[in-house]
Order: structure tokens, then C-alpha cells, then sequence
């Protein structure tokens, strides 16, 4: 899997350098371009691309997203030109700033990425109908990762082998490239799947597109394969499949709940001040207490009159029916046995100030 940053260019270029013999030539390390100098050359390919290409739109039901036979649709790029016939084809720059709701659209999302703001491009022929994903979940999907002449160089064509991906890196639990993780964020995931009659699946209402992004935003002048060229803007075709909790620190809050707004650099993120955010930190707001024992995690795999869960939606309409206020929504969870399991966090908030115990330092009350 490619998407992974990898330190081993790095250590090749470090060994290679100190294993030469005084009679052999010095190994020359060539120092990166400056960053945004490749970015303005990135940004003039990736709009060039976007005016001579269009994908295959007339295959794609856009008056009804939710036509089943939508599923089935495989996105494909191609060169607007007379010699094959396509000199008609609408450009996909042509669906930058659609109005709200209108598909297919270019969206271009800013991220701040090395003192730079870097143009994300994100081609939506779809967004999807089911969970949305945060850049702190673990999420499964299939893709083709592409470079400007199409050269593939990575790809999924199922999601059983080494998925779903963490999104965010954090120690030693490696995560995807800026733009991937950016990108996949802006699409929600399926909202189940059918099996075939000849055992494969089609996945259902799933968010599909394009992500069109900057070298900068993927390997820079380290990339782990040789398909792909130093500086080179990748592309990655998606199908987003789902999404699923992670929990960096091993407390009992997923991370996304504890990070909600992408950004660790507010107040909210950091409760005790400490050099640990709270997705990492065991003891959010130091009161000595580790947050596991503050929250207690529930699971209900039937109603209140003792019936098992058989869709997703009775689960959901279980928990909207929940009166308790100190309970949050976590996961629904999709059983062997075709039935469904809802997952949910109590957060105490004893002193009823609105912020619940394991962020309240003056609250130290350990649940058993």
C-alpha cells in the first residue's frame, strides 16, 4: 500500500552516503526545490489536466444519486480530443463553483500544509449517503492512485487486504499523505452493500470522485515507487466504502470525538495544557483520573422489548428514542448474524456545568 509515508528513501540516501570507500566518488545529495515554486508548477498542471479532460458523466444517473445502477459505476478519465471523438465533452474544470447540491461539481478545499495553502482539487460525482468520515477515524475504500499520464501506481480493488487505513499517523501507526486524508474527508461513506448472486459485493449510495492533488501534498521528492516522478501531482479515483473508530490513546473516547474540528490547535484540544492533545493524552484534564474510568461504554444488541436490532435504521431510531443526556452516539456495528449492534458513551457530568468529567478537572469521581 503506497499510501503510507515511508522513511526507508531516507535511510537508502543515508547508508549509500556513508558506506563509499575514500577512493570512490562522494554520493551528492540534490537539496529539495523550494516548495511553493513546485507548487505554482503543480498548480498549472493540475488546471491544465482539468481543462483538456473529462470523465464519463453520461454514464452516471445525476437525477436520482441513489439509482441502484449508480452502483456499478466506474469512474473513468480521458482526453478531450477531435481523434477520438470527444472534442464535445465538457471539461471537469467546467464544474468548478456549482451551486450548493449540484452534481457532478470541482470543489477546491485549502489546506495549510508547510507554510503553504495548497489547492486541493476534488472532482464529486457523488458525496455519498452514509457517515460522514473524520480525519482521525480508520476508513476502507477503493481506489486507483494515477499520475498525470495515467501511469497507475497503487490500487484497491477490494477492501479485505490491509484495511481500513488510519487516516492520521500517530507513533509508530503509520497514516496516508495530507492530500488523500483532506480529500477522503469530503465524501461520506456506503450505506450497506448487496451480495451477488455470483459472490461479489456492490456497495450501496457510496461517495465517489476524483482527488487531484499537489506533490506537496503527497511524496515530494521521496516517493516510494518508481512509477512515481519526484514532484509529481498524484490522483487518486475513489470509492468510499466506510468509516470506523479509533482510539490513539486507549481511553475509551474514540480520538474523533476528542479532536472534533480537525484543528489540535485550540484550547478545546489540549483540556490540561500539557505537551499531549487529548486524543493522545490517557488523563485528558490531568485531574489524576484516567478518562477510561471516567465514561463508561455501553453496547445494546436489542430494544426495550428484548428485539434484536435486524437494520441499521431500528438501532439508529433506538438510540434518537434514548432520553439519558449524558449518552453520545459512538458506532452501529453489523453482526455475523445479520444483526446489528448499537454502540454509545456515557459522559457523567456531575456538577452539571456542561462540561462532562473526564474534561473536568474538578470532577475526580472514578466509576467502577
Amino acid at each position: 500500500m503506497n499510501l503510507r509515508k515511508f522513511l526507508i528513501p531516507t535511510l537508502s540516501l543515508f547508508f549509500i552516503a556513508f558506506s563509499c570507500k575514500d577512493d570512490e566518488p562522494e554520493f551528492e545529495i540534490i537539496p529539495d526545490r523550494d516548495r511553493q515554486e513546485v507548487y505554482d508548477e503543480n498548480d498549472i498542471e493540475i488546471q491544465t489536466y482539468l481543462e483538456t479532460h473529462f470523465f464519463n458523466y453520461e454514464d452516471f444517473d445525476f437525477s436520482d444519486a441513489t439509482n441502484p445502477a449508480n452502483n456499478d459505476f466506474n469512474l473513468v478519465l480521458d482526453t478531450i480530443s477531435a481523434d477520438n471523438g470527444t472534442q464535445d465533452k465538457t471539461p471537469i474544470y467546467n464544474y468548478l463553483n456549482q451551486a450548493d447540491g449540484v452534481y457532478p461539481r470541482l470543489d477546491i478545499k485549502i489546506v495549510d500544509q508547510d507554510d503553504i495553502d495548497y489547492n486541493l482539487y476534488i472532482l464529486k460525482v457523488r458525496e455519498g449517503e452514509g457517515d460522514a468520515i473524520s480525519p482521525l477515524d480508520a476508513a476502507a475504500m477503493l481506489y486507483r492512485g494515477t499520475i498525470l499520464d495515467g501511469t497507475l501506481f497503487d490500487s484497491a480493488v477490494n477492501i479485505e487486504n490491509g484495511q481500513p487505513f488510519n487516516l492520521t499517523g500517530v507513533g509508530s501507526i503509520g497514516g496516508v499523505v495530507p492530500g488523500f486524508r483532506e480529500g477522503i474527508t469530503e465524501f461520506k461513506t456506503s450505506t450497506g452493500y448487496t451480495e451477488n448472486a455470483d459472490g461479489s459485493i456492490t456497495y450501496n449510495d457510496h461517495g465517489l470522485g476524483v482527488v487531484f492533488m499537489h506533490s506537496g501534498l503527497g511524496y515530494f521528492s521521496l516517493p516510494p515507487t518508481s512509477a512515481i516522478p519526484i514532484y509529481s501531482p498524484l490522483f487518486f479515483n475513489l470509492k468510499v466504502i466506510s468509516r470506523s473508530n479509533t482510539d490513539y490513546d486507549l481511553d475509551g473516547v474514540p480520538s474523533h470525538i476528542e479532536h472534533p474540528d480537525g484543528n489540535i490547535d485550540g484550547e478545546e484540544d489540549n483540556i490540561d495544557g500539557d505537551l499531549l492533545v487529548n486524543f493522545i493524552d490517557n488523563d485528558d484534564d490531568g485531574d489524576g483520573v484516567l478518562t477510561r474510568n471516567e465514561v463508561v461504554q455501553n453496547e445494546y444488541e436489542e430494544d426495550v422489548d428484548e428485539n434484536q436490532f435486524m437494520t441499521k435504521a431500528e438501532a439508529q431510531s433506538y438510540f434518537d428514542a434514548i432520553t439519558a443526556t449524558d449518552e453520545i452516539f459512538i458506532s452501529i456495528e453489523g453482526e455475523l448474524d445479520g444483526t446489528f449492534t448499537l454502540h454509545t458513551l456515557t459522559v457523567p457530568d456531575d456538577n452539571n456545568d456542561g462540561t462532562p468529567n473526564y474534561l473536568d478537572s474538578s470532577v475526580t469521581t472514578e466509576l467502577e
